[in-house]
């Protein structure tokens, strides 16, 4: 992906983890600088409460609330962090508080499963999706519908596990996720895989040696779909928004508008 000339002009771009593990955070952070072109600067940031990995319909609206405060909390604590040439990036399959988070941003804002989507929508063929967690089915069913992406997706298989789990049991994930993925293939027609979840990157290139087709990894094809298009800054709240019994930073930021 690394491609493009060192004259390009210097885009940020910082990755906010809806989860509050901060070791997923910075494994996030190493994937994109090694496959980011050199003009990127990348940084993280983790949620400062919720589930430690979203897995439940419970945690991911927990994760929403999160995913705002965390944004807050960072304009807040280095203004230089939120730069005009910054594109945030929901580091969470179920792009939780995305559209809220875009309604309050002046930067650019996407979200793994709607950058990844679109990314593999302009591949042409239908997507099939894989991911770990049996909750994340009716989830990403409702999201795809929600999104638009219903023509362009064949269907959507999850592994028993959650994506937190899978690094820790490698072999075994590899084969759950080639068992759902040939069900995807064989029983819906899907032209490609596309594994979601950051807790689920490490495994594309071992599911592509073994698949009769593409295999993509949905943090990957989000960096990919963020260096092909330009950022568009977001305009912030058109009124000051009060609130009550929130965090100071969020509340603050809403207030301003």
């Amino acid at each position: 992906m690394n491609t493009r000339p060192e004259t390009d002009p210097t885009r940020h771009l910082l990755i906010l983890n809806p989860n509050t593990d901060q070791k997923l955070t910075a494994k996030l952070v190493s994937h994109a600088r090694n496959l980011l072109p050199d003009s990127y600067t990348v940084d993280g940031v983790t949620a400062r409460l919720g589930a430690r990995y979203i897995a439940c319909r419970t945690s991911h609206v927990i994760a929403a609330y999160a995913t705002l405060d965390a944004f807050a909390h960072a304009s807040r604590k280095s203004a230089s962090a939120l730069r005009p040439d910054t594109t945030i990036l929901v580091a969470c399959f179920g792009d939780p508080g995305l559209d809220a988070l875009s309604d309050i941003a002046r930067c650019s804002v996407t979200g793994m499963a709607r950058a990844s989507l679109l990314g593999c929508r302009a591949k042409g063929g239908r997507t099939g999706i894989v991911t770990g967690g049996k909750a994340w089915g009716p989830m990403l069913a409702n999201l795809v519908a929600t999104e638009g992406f219903t023509d362009s997706v064949a269907g959507i298989r999850t592994t028993p596990d959650s994506g937190e789990r899978a690094s820790l049991q490698h072999a075994q994930t590899v084969q759950a996720l080639l068992s759902v993925s040939r069900d995807l293939i064989e029983k819906e027609g899907a032209d490609q895989i596309l594994i979601g979840g950051a807790g689920m990157i490490g495994f594309r290139s071992e599911l592509a040696a073994c698949l009769p087709v593409p295999v993509y990894c949905s943090f990957e094809e989000s960096l990919a779909s963020i260096v092909s298009r330009p950022p568009v800054p977001g305009g912030g709240l058109n009124a000051p928004l009060a609130v009550n019994n929130l965090g100071s930073d969020l509340a603050s930021l809403l207030l301003e508008g």
